[in-house]
């Protein structure tokens, strides 16, 4: 049985000093600093309620010892990229390979601590002064500044523009990312561009469904609707899109590795999951901008064409890599920044807001229905091609 929040908060202060956030209408979560002040968990309903967050409990356990990535979860944590291509900065430079033995990842968004600079009642601020170098050695030096606030049920519904149907309990929270170019040189095409990657990690299900919606429109218009063979091609049970409802599906049982992306012409900025099993509807907004002058970074592991002609979302089910293991079996919901082509002391935020419901399956259907446009049975059948016991 899974835990519950004061079990998992508990487990996470055996190891690292946990800052948490509560308010009147029993929501919770908990950050670390020392895991680059990233939310772990959250609940609707105080430390008896579910615990929202995917945590690696036999990361724990072994410390930050892999050189390639201390995998310890978290409902949100903040990430670089690019993760592939000529200008990635999980590659070294001179890298001969891109694959999984010689990726890494920066031990600034991996193992070293965020320095916790401001606490208020309802929000918590980080702070982490580094550098990367991409793949073709460039050197990119910045502060990155993570402001985690804990919402009200009211903020909630006003954010997303939504009546909460009282049945339903609820805790959200917005990560604020700030990214500063602390160099005295400009960041340009050329020698490549970094971007803001949040990543919202999800406890794995037999039956989650991961939903991502889409701009409907002409391919010769808006390009191809998603890409999905990121590891190979995946078949109906795994990945489906809807071009009715304009929604994709990808399972999230953390048994198959698996991945969408959604181009900048084709994107919206809501994603979310429902798994059945629990009865939790997930929603993730982000700041999507206007316009992308300088693209997207483009995260395939391989040398691109195109550079910035990347995904602004991602939708990833963990399953067995090339190495033969899994880096520990869960779903995330991630959303990225524009490339940044930052001026010297210039920023960009890039904000990210989780919310998760549960309650009466007649209200939760009413808040799916709202937020995107399907029932919860058109989303439980969306995958039911070859039906998952």
């Amino acid at each position: 049985m899974p835990n519950n929040f004061g079990e998992d908060l508990a487990f996470i202060s055996r190891f690292y000093p946990t800052q948490v956030l509560s308010n009147s209408d029993g929501a919770k979560l908990v950050c670390v600093a020392e895991l680059q002040g990233r939310t772990m968990t959250s609940s609707s309903n105080g430390d008896q309620g579910h615990s929202n967050g995917y945590i690696n409990y036999d990361a724990f356990e072994k410390g930050m010892v892999d050189p390639q990535i201390n995998l310890f979860g978290g409902e949100d944590r903040i990430w670089i990229s690019p993760e592939g291509g000529q200008f990635s900065v999980f590659f070294e430079p001179g890298s001969e390979k891109m694959d999984f033995a010689s990726w890494r990842t920066p031990a600034c968004i991996d193992s070293e601590s965020f320095e916790l600079i401001d606490t208020q009642s309802d929000s918590l601020t980080y702070l982490k002064k580094s550098a990367v170098t991409n793949m073709s050695g460039f050197t990119f030096e910045f502060s990155l500044e993570r402001k985690v606030t804990l919402l009200s049920r009211e903020t909630v519904a006003e954010g997303l523009k939504v009546d909460i149907p009282e049945s339903v309990r609820l805790v959200g929270h917005v990560a604020d990312n700030k990214l500063t170019n602390t160099s005295e040189s400009a960041w340009v095409q050329d020698t490549g561009l970094i971007a803001l990657w949040s990543l919202c990690m999800n406890p794995p299900s037999p039956n989650a469904v991961l939903i991502a919606p889409f701009k409907k429109g002409d391919v010769d218009e808006l390009g191809q609707i998603v890409t999905a063979d990121y590891f190979g091609k995946l078949s109906g049970d795994r990945l489906k899109v809807d071009q009715e409802l304009g929604l994709i599906f990808l399972r999230g049982d953390g048994n198959f590795r698996s991945k969408l992306g959604i181009s900048f012409p084709r994107a919206c900025s809501r994603l979310g999951s429902w798994t059945a099993e629990t009865g939790i509807l997930a929603v993730v907004d982000f700041n999507l901008p206007e316009s992308a002058p300088a693209g997207y970074t483009n995260n395939l592991w391989k040398h691109q064409d195109d550079p910035f002609d990347g995904d602004v979302i991602n939708a990833y089910n963990d399953g067995p890599n090339d190495s033969g293991g899994k880096l520990g079996g869960f779903f995330e919901l991630e959303t990225i920044s524009p490339a940044l082509a930052l001026k010297p002391a210039e920023s960009y935020t890039h904000s990210a807001r989780t919310v998760r419901m549960e309650g009466e399956r007649a209200s939760l259907d009413q808040m799916a229905q709202t937020l995107f446009g399907a029932s919860l049975d058109q989303i439980e059948a969306a995958l039911d091609e070859v039906k998952v016991s």
